[in-house]
């Protein structure tokens, strides 16, 4: 009776604890969707109380390129949020397959250089070893670009991102680190939740949905891999990725 009590609790407790995280999930998604909606109401009652007889031509332009960001913002929030509930239901197939990963990253650092280089951010590659693990190469494809891209967006003027790839006899390491605003000690277990930001203000200017990171995990756990971040707040912050290396 006393180990039939204490696993009643137990589950009550778990029970409790999953009603707290949809209760604090549907506050976040309403606050995130809130705000958009608030910008374009705003806006098109500005529009509508303008003159159109007085009002020129280039501000309507301008209020309608406002109204179309919001609805752009408010676009990627849901498409992000569909593609975490598709990582938790895990309706796309798996499908793994041997990817020489060392070359993927290559890959997709060659294709985010121009990005990089249009905010006047070093990217660099460094393939210490040619490494290959069994996975989804879409999905780690994905999830390495969104470090690679954070990196770049939230970093020092002048700053650096490195990507490098490298193994020891059973693992495959894909780590990502950059020279930004980096993320303090006590942040750092909070990274990976939905919604959370170190710097909201700086998110919102640079266009990001508070996602990015929740997604990355979730893809790289879905992949049978482990991802955990080390970081020095103005220094740097490092996303290490690791694989078990593919042995056939």
């Amino acid at each position: 009776l006393a180990e039939l009590s204490e696993s009643c609790n137990n589950m009550a407790e778990k029970l409790e604890q999953v009603e707290t995280n949809r209760q604090e999930f549907v506050s976040n998604v309403s606050h995130e969707l809130k705000t958009p909606l608030s910008s374009i109401k705003v806006l098109s009652d500005s529009v509508l109380l303008q003159d159109p007889d007085t009002v020129p031509k280039e501000m309507y332009v301008e209020f309608l390129e406002d109204i179309n960001s919001e609805v752009d913002r408010m676009t990627a929030i849901i498409n992000d949020l569909l593609t975490l509930v598709r990582l938790n239901r895990q309706e796309d197939p798996l499908n793994p397959q041997p990817v020489v990963i060392s070359d993927m990253v290559e890959d997709i650092v060659k294709r985010l250089t121009p990005i990089a280089d249009a905010e006047g951010i070093e990217l660099n590659y460094t393939k210490a070893k040619s490494v290959t693990a069994e996975v989804n190469e879409t999905k780690l494809s994905l999830a390495i670009s969104n470090l690679i891209e954070n990196g770049i967006k939230y970093n020092s003027e002048n700053g650096k991102v490195s990507v490098t790839v490298d193994s020891d006899h059973q693992n495959a390491f894909i780590t990502v680190s950059d020279t930004g605003i980096g993320i303090a000690e006590e942040e750092l277990n909070k990274i990976f939740d939905r919604f959370y930001r170190v710097d909201k203000n700086r998110d919102r200017q640079t266009g990001g949905t508070g996602l990015g990171l929740a997604i990355g995990k979730k893809l790289v756990e879905s992949l049978n891999g482990e991802v955990y971040v080390e970081s020095e707040p103005n220094v740097r912050t490092a996303f290490i990725n690791k694989f078990k290396i593919y042995k056939p």
